[in-house]
């Protein structure tokens, strides 16, 4: 009995910064741990099938999985980078219905599980929680918005800017979320090619703008990375 309530409190303790449980009770957090298991996917695994999302729910605790769609032509949409704190899926969990999408673990991936229908009742208990689970779709929609019309409307070059300065934390003065995420990733992200964006971030580098090391990004000239954000491309 030690063993499972130190697994609850560890739940608890992995759950308890996210803002999805925001003024929920102690007690409230041990009946929904209490229906949770804790796995690892590992970066390189088969992708996480819808089948699964239909029925389990997916609190990320650590690492990185990216959401995206594939055409007829197996050509890669991607949708959003998910990462601590971040759920799949939401979509599922309000409709009922499978949500047509894939996911790749991207970084070794710490999750803890509940069933669909054990949250669902869970939320029929707690239902003030609801309201930062739709505050939480709510922005990731905003943020599809924002992609989506940046796909339409801008060129490359605005493109990579507005992709550097969205991840810009401008109190650390980092690039957070997608700074050890491979070129391959970070084209799909823009809608390019992997050689297309390594040309686009050589001119970035040339220019002053960014330093490139492996897998990391540094914005030297934040200025400059705003004007190329809202100008037309200068690098065609």
């Amino acid at each position: 009995m030690a063993t499972v309530q130190h697994n609850f409190d560890s739940y608890i303790d992995l759950l308890i910064n996210n803002p999805l449980f925001e003024g929920v009770t102690h007690q409230s957090m041990i009946s929904l741990v209490e229906n949770c298991k804790l796995k690892r996917l590992i970066k390189g695994t088969p992708c996480i099938g819808k089948e699964k999302t239909h029925y389990n729910f997916y609190f990320i605790t650590n690492g990185k999985v990216k959401v995206f769609n594939l055409n007829n032509s197996d050509k890669q949409f991607t949708l959003f980078i998910l990462s601590k704190n971040d759920v799949f899926d939401v979509f599922t969990l309000i409709n009922n219905q499978q949500h047509n999408v894939c996911y790749d673990v991207l970084q070794d991936l710490d999750v803890l599980v509940i069933s669909i229908d054990a949250l669902r009742d869970w939320l029929k208990k707690n239902p003030l929680t609801l309201n930062c689970f739709f505050r939480y779709t709510i922005k990731k929609f905003e943020l599809l918005e924002s992609h989506i019309l940046d796909l339409g409307t801008n060129n490359l070059t605005a493109r990579l800017a507005n992709l550097l300065l969205q991840h810009y934390n401008v109190e650390n003065h980092q690039i957070e979320g997608i700074n050890d995420l491979t070129h391959d990733e970070l084209a799909q992200l823009i809608g390019t090619s992997r050689a297309v964006f390594n040309h686009h971030i050589q001119e970035f580098k040339k220019a002053g703008i960014i330093h490139v090391s492996r897998k990391h990004i540094e914005i030297l000239n934040l200025l400059l990375l705003t004007e190329l954000s809202q100008t037309e491309d200068p690098f065609i």
